[in-house]
């Protein structure tokens, strides 16, 4: 609870400019003024504070996943259980796309009402693909004649995914996505599987944890990974780079690739490089929910600086030995063991 001292010193300076009339120019009714303006305070002020805490406030979105463009619906409510108005409410929010580290913080002056619940919405335009967040602040109410407030911190926050615009059809025609070779995988993959171990050799960043050899690694002290045998499958991977002047063309891009080898009805995946902690997770793309599943993940992936970084550490950390397919900008190139295959002859 805050007493604004200036607006107190103001209240009094008009009780005392009130009494030095009656006193000196002897304006008897104005007596009368004294009465209600020494009272209201000594009411309102004690039961503003008893009430102000009992005021609740959330917030939430109407829609869960938007295209780019489009207009995101936040809203903010509130509930009033108490015969108490609060005629001067203002509710501090911020607005900031987690991929890019943008944030804008801003303000929306309500007035609450007593017993009342009400829902007051926010639109937000979208120009980027990203993890857009609706963050509460604070609320701060001011009392009666400005003279006291209170301030209650908010802590919800609501992300909402931005998924890329609908673009043209990439061509994948001449991609020989039926072919390829692929090693050792979950078993929730298609595929023939091998369960051989062709060697054992030092962890190297990337390399997925159920591939390390735990008992080996604890008598030599050090990570020890399983090499496994290969095994013909038919899978594409699909490589995003997730460099940062480019991931806008680049979501956009690999949108267009996955809605393309899903409505020829092809078997690819999704594989997503996350350069803090130099790790690949895969994401089999059969369905609309799918596709969304891998979009929300990447937008908490952090972004890069390097050009063809995720394609380098795949390679480099023996990762699966199939077609791969990185999506940088508006580019899309065809590797078959780490050489370019030139799509277009």
């Amino acid at each position: 609870m805050k007493i604004h001292v200036w607006s107190v010193i103001r209240y009094l300076f008009i009780f005392i400019l009130i009494v030095f009339f009656v006193i000196v120019f002897k304006q008897n009714f104005l007596v009368f003024l004294l009465f209600p303006y020494v009272i209201l305070p000594a009411v309102l002020i004690p039961a503003f504070i008893v009430n102000v805490k009992k005021i609740g406030i959330n917030g939430g979105a109407v829609v869960s996943d938007i295209e780019v463009g489009s207009n995101i619906l936040f809203f903010t409510e509130y509930s009033n259980p108490t015969y108490y108005p609060f005629l001067k409410c203002i509710i501090q929010f911020s607005i900031h796309n987690m991929y890019f580290g943008t944030e804008k913080d801003d303000i929306l002056n309500i007035g609450i009402m007593p017993k009342s619940k009400d829902k007051i919405n926010i639109s937000v335009r979208t120009s980027k693909i990203g993890m857009v967040v609706f963050e509460g602040k604070s609320m701060q109410i001011t009392g009666f004649m400005g003279m006291v407030s209170y301030r209650q911190y908010l802590n919800f926050s609501v992300p909402v995914a931005v998924f890329p615009g609908k673009t043209e059809h990439v061509d994948v025609a001449e991609i020989p996505y039926s072919e390829g070779y692929d090693e050792y995988t979950e078993p929730d993959l298609k595929g023939s599987l091998s369960s051989d171990v062709k060697e054992i050799r030092e962890y190297r960043p990337g390399d997925r944890m159920s591939r390390i050899h735990w008992k080996l690694s604890a008598k030599i002290d050090e990570l020890a990974v399983k090499e496994m045998e290969r095994t013909s499958v038919m899978s594409l991977i699909l490589v995003p780079e997730l460099e940062k002047s480019q991931i806008s063309d680049t979501a956009e891009n690999l949108d267009a690739l996955c809605r393309e080898l899903s409505e020829k009805g092809e078997r690819f995946e999704v594989c997503l490089y996350n350069d803090a902690v130099c790790s690949f997770d895969y994401y089999v793309i059969d369905d609309e929910e799918s596709l969304n599943n891998c979009y929300r993940d990447m937008y908490y992936l952090p972004l890069y600086d390097e050009e063809d970084k995720a394609k380098n550490a795949y390679y480099s950390s023996g990762q699966k030995s199939s077609l791969l397919v990185m999506v940088y900008g508006k580019k899309v190139s065809l590797f078959e063991d780490g050489i370019e295959v030139d799509i277009n002859k």
